[in-house]
C-alpha cells in the first residue's frame, strides 16, 4: 500500500513539474515581445556607413510595428534606397538600384512589394493583416491600417511627435475619402469603414530630418536611441554637395537632389494609375544596406 501511494505521489509530482515547466515556457515565450522592440538601420553614402538604432513603440502602435517587423524579418528592406528627400524627411523602403553602376536618378526601380506579400494566386501572405475590402474580412489587402489621428486613431496622453530622427509610415496615395476599406483595430476587435488613402501604407517609411510638430496623417512609430549617426549623415551630404557638386564654391547653386516625375500604381485604387508624383532623388546613392531586429 505504501509503495502504491509512493508511486502515485511520484506521478503527481512529475505532473506538477510538467505543468510548471510548460507555464514557464509559455511565460518565457510571451516575454520575448517587449513593449519597445529595437532595430538597427544601416545606411551607406559615399563609401561610408551609418548605423541608426531605434526603439519602436509597440505599446502605442501595435499593428504598425508588427507590420514593419514582419517585413524586416523577410529582409525586405535590404538594398533599398532613400529615393525621395523632402524638406523635413527622407523617404525610403520601396525602391532600389539594379546594379552598382546604376545612375542614382535615371535608373531607380520600384521594388515589387506585391511579389513579397502575396502568393501566386494573389492571396495576401502577411501574418498581420489589418485591412480588408469587405466587412466580412474575406478579401484582404496587403496594406496597413493607419494608426494616426486623421484615421480616428488616438493615443492617451498624445502620441509620438515628428522629431529629429523619428521614423514613421509614408504613402503617396492621394487623399480621397470616397473610396472606403474595412479595418480592424486590435484593441477592440471591431470592424470599421475608413478611407483607403489613410490605410494604404505598404513598405515606405520616413526618417524625419527636422522637428515639425505632430503628424495627423502618418504614424510616427519609432524614436532614435541616438540621433548622432543621422546628423553625421546629413553633415556628410552637405559636405558632398559643397565639395563635389559645387566644387568647393560656397555660392554654387547645385543641390543634392534632382526632381523626377514618377507614376505610382496601386491595384486597390479606383483609378488605373495616379497622376505623376515628384520625387526629389539624391544625385549620389543613399542605400539602406540592411535593417535588423535587435530586440523583439
Amino acid at each position: 500500500m505504501a509503495k502504491t501511494m509512493g508511486k502515485a505521489a511520484l506521478r503527481f509530482a512529475a505532473f506538477i513539474a510538467a505543468v510548471l515547466l510548460t507555464a514557464a515556457a509559455v511565460f518565457a515565450f510571451a516575454g520575448c515581445e517587449s513593449k519597445r522592440p529595437e532595430i538597427s538601420v544601416k545606411i551607406s553614402f559615399n563609401d561610408k556607413t551609418y548605423t541608426l538604432e531605434y526603439e519602436l513603440y509597440r505599446n502605442m502602435y501595435p499593428q504598425t510595428v508588427a507590420h514593419y517587423l514582419e517585413l524586416i524579418d523577410m529582409d525586405y528592406f535590404d538594398g533599398t534606397v532613400i529615393h525621395d528627400v523632402q524638406t523635413n524627411r527622407m523617404v525610403g523602403g520601396g525602391y532600389y538600384y539594379e546594379n552598382e553602376d546604376a545612375d542614382p536618378v535615371d535608373d531607380i526601380l520600384e521594388k515589387d512589394y506585391d511579389a513579397a506579400t502575396k502568393d501566386a494566386d494573389g492571396n495576401v501572405t502577411l501574418e498581420n493583416i489589418s485591412v480588408w475590402a469587405d466587412s466580412e474580412q474575406k478579401v484582404a489587402y496587403n496594406t496597413l491600417y493607419g494608426e494616426f489621428e486623421d484615421n480616428y486613431f488616438t493615443i492617451d496622453n498624445n502620441g509620438l511627435k515628428e522629431k529629429f530622427g523619428a521614423i514613421g509610415t509614408f504613402y503617396y496615395t492621394p487623399v480621397n475619402t470616397s473610396q472606403k476599406v474595412y479595418v480592424k483595430r486590435n484593441d477592440d476587435g471591431e470592424i470599421n469603414s475608413r478611407p483607403y488613402c489613410y490605410n494604404s501604407a505598404t513598405s515606405l517609411f520616413s526618417i524625419y530630418t527636422s522637428q515639425t510638430g505632430s503628424s495627423t496623417q502618418y504614424c510616427i512609430f519609432g524614436l532614435p536611441k541616438n540621433s548622432d549617426p543621422l546628423q553625421e549623415l546629413l553633415d556628410d551630404i552637405e559636405e558632398y554637395t559643397l565639395d563635389v557638386l559645387n566644387q568647393g564654391d560656397e555660392d554654387g547653386d547645385e543641390v543634392f537632389t534632382t526632381e523626377r516625375q514618377m507614376v505610382i500604381e496601386d491595384e486597390y485604387w479606383d483609378e488605373s494609375s495616379y497622376e505623376d508624383v515628384t520625387f526629389a532623388i539624391p544625385r549620389e546613392k543613399v542605400v539602406i544596406e540592411e535593417i535588423r531586429v535587435l530586440k523583439y
